[in-house]
């Protein structure tokens, strides 16, 4: 979606504000969790979209998300959304920034279409996208196509001439008189043609296109500003049966962007419970209540309990603590209707706040080497995003997710306002600590059975005894336990024993076998200037150009030769301490990306990971 109307935000702030006043208090879900089951591959995903964990891989194109489909499976989310798919329009240049001036492209083009043909110029061909759901099928990852039905490009003349000549016209002509009610917002979108829906032939477009990208691999689809597409109830004046006609396409997971009201007159007009019983959607209010308490540092668990879903059940509705649109057109402003202002620290524990949970939710991955001071980072349409999305405490909240599967949950506060403690039935917990700076001695009533349990975030241990879970929850972070047997992904589980006294000689015990755990590495890097005046003179050490945390085991750094890294590459050398030396010599004045390769050798604990960046050196 590309523009919204101005929401009343202090007004939502306020309220989930005062809501959210509590301590100590335990809130039982009264929905069931989606009943997706756990399939037979390795990797513990879930046989279907309901309820599992989607990955949006936001401007990643066609074959970077081939290449990186095994990660993605190993971290335990069972389906992908891509960007639109169909023909878009191409800007001034056909530029691939994600974000730039006219003639470089923006990410927005996505969702201006111009055709629904699979393919475009920003993700790859159709014979691409067959390869991505060929890839994606291979690992059990469905894919989630977004869908632009409602609009099309306002540059009239970029759009197909199959499309504007369509029998019974191609766009609605009403004007809103500006007051807010059901009519002006299905017949009319601001700032992009709003096309006639009611068509019968139009409607058959985009039933073929839909067809056709079930056919080519397409498990499901997301349809974006599916509350401005009219209902088959709605007026007779402007009805239409465009939902029922388009959702029989023979997809498994269909669910529409059905954003809420902000007040009385928006939230009569979205009619948001009528469009859950026909497909999944998304819960916009909970997404701004979570990053309210983002914000606010307070986790009381009365307001997070509750999915603001006006009477929709749980498993119709999918989750998420940001979009595109709230991270890349949400405006300037730090609120709860934006959320580019959100570190990823901020971003992993409103995750694990849903994803604990049992509803489908969805993990939107920012662009690479993008910050809160840099929303746009490495600005390229069709590489992989940030890291974030693989972090060691995203991926062990995943896989909890996918193991509790059907559980029934509880929240509670743990004792503070800062600590929230997600219980899954007698199987598995999260505890969420957002203190930046202070650890928790957290002392809890659980149904979880005795034990000693490993964070498999952390490798921390926690007690449970007596009915209480005890342990310390380290500042910032994220505790994931669970006593289920399964090597690949879940907590280790010591039970307790008594050891009688003998005089027998005791025997020494067989070794166990230890399944090696991910390795957590995590490489960042910085864009770093030197001046060319300086490089004639000696050679310059550029210090911080990058970082390495959390790696286990021995760390070797070295450089890649690639691009324009070879036009400098006999010149540098990366040290370990993460600081780049260039010789002396006369240098042109531009930017050069050194590639770097760091390999954490791993131990007896966790295995090697090699972690390839690039850093941008600018000659000036």
């Amino acid at each position: 979606m590309i523009k919204k109307r101005t929401k009343l935000i202090s007004v939502l702030v306020a309220v989930l504000m005062v809501l959210g006043i509590f301590s100590g208090m335990i809130v039982s879900s009264s929905a069931a969790s989606p009943k997706a089951q756990a399939s037979d591959n390795e990797y513990g995903l879930l046989d279907d979209v309901h309820g599992s964990l989607i990955l949006h891989c936001w401007c990643w194109n066609f074959n970077t998300i081939k290449d990186n489909m095994e990660t993605i499976a190993k971290a335990g989310y069972s389906a992908i959304q891509t960007s639109p798919i169909n023909k878009v329009y191409e800007g001034d240049g056909g530029g691939l920034k994600i974000k730039g001036d006219d003639s470089d492209g923006k990410w927005y083009y996505h969702y201006q279409p111009t055709a629904y043909t699979i393919g475009n110029y920003q993700l790859g061909t159709e014979a691409e996208f067959k390869a991505m759901c060929d890839e994606a099928h291979k690992y059990g990852v469905k894919v989630i196509v977004d869908v632009v039905a409602n609009h099309t490009s306002p540059t009239k003349s970029a759009v197909s001439k199959d499309l504007l000549n369509i029998e019974g016209g191609l766009y609605h002509s009403y004007t809103p008189s500006g007051t807010v009610d059901r009519k002006s917002t299905t017949q009319w979108y601001n700032g992009l043609p709003d096309v006639n829906t009611q068509n019968k032939n139009y409607q058959n477009v985009i039933l073929n296109y839909l067809k056709q990208c079930v056919a080519d691999g397409a498990d499901g689809f997301r349809y974006d500003t599916a509350k401005h597409i009219e209902l088959p109830d709605d007026d007779p004046d402007f009805a239409s049966d465009f939902w029922p006609t388009v959702l029989d396409n023979g997809s498994s997971f269909q669910y529409g962007e059905v954003l809420q009201g902000y007040d009385g007159a928006e939230t009569v007009a979205a009619r948001f419970s009528d469009y859950a019983k026909i497909m999944n959607i998304t819960a916009s209010s909970y997404g701004a209540k979570l990053r309210t308490y983002l914000m606010s540092f307070d986790y009381s668990a009365r307001g997070l309990s509750d999915y603001s879903s006006e009477g929709v059940s749980a498993d119709k509705l999918v989750t998420w603590i940001e979009s595109h649109d709230t991270y890349a057109n949400g405006g300037l402003s730090n609120n709860a209707g934006t959320s580019f202002w959100l570190n990823n620290n901020q971003i992993r524990k409103g995750w694990a706040l849903i994803a604990a949970r049992g509803t489908t939710s969805l993990f939107f991955n920012r662009p690479d080497g993008s910050s809160t001071k840099d929303i746009w980072g490495n600005n390229l349409i069709g590489p992989k995003g940030d890291d974030n999305f693989i972090d060691p405490e995203v991926v062990a909240v995943n896989h909890f997710h996918n193991a509790m599967n059907g559980e029934p949950e509880t929240m509670s506060s743990g004792g503070s306002k800062k600590i929230v403690v997600i219980t899954r039935g007698t199987k598995g917990a999260v505890i969420v600590n957002s203190d930046v700076e202070k650890d928790y001695n957290v002392n809890v009533t659980t149904a979880l059975p005795e034990g000693v349990y490993t964070d498999t975030a952390h490798n921390t241990k926690f007690t449970v005894k007596d009915g209480k879970l005890t342990g310390t929850v380290k500042a910032d972070t994220i505790v994931v336990m669970d006593n289920l047997d399964s090597s690949h992904y879940t907590s280790e589980i010591e039970e307790p024993t008594t050891v009688e006294p003998t005089t027998t000689p005791v025997q020494p015990e067989t070794k166990p076998v230890v399944v090696k755990k991910a390795n957590p590495v995590k490489v960042t890097v910085a864009n770093k200037t030197v001046k060319a005046s300086k490089l004639k003179k000696k050679a310059q050490t550029v210090k911080k150009a990058f970082k390495v945390t959390k790696a286990q085991g021995t760390v070797t750094v070295s450089k890649v030769k690639s691009g324009t890294t070879s036009k400098i590459y006999k010149k540098v050398t990366v040290n370990k301490n993460g600081s780049i030396k260039i010789k002396k010599g006369k240098y042109a004045k531009k930017t050069y990306k050194i590639k770097i390769k760091v390999v954490a050798k791993g131990n007896a604990n966790y295995k090697s990971k090699t972690v390839n960046k690039t850093v941008k050196l600018k000659i000036k």
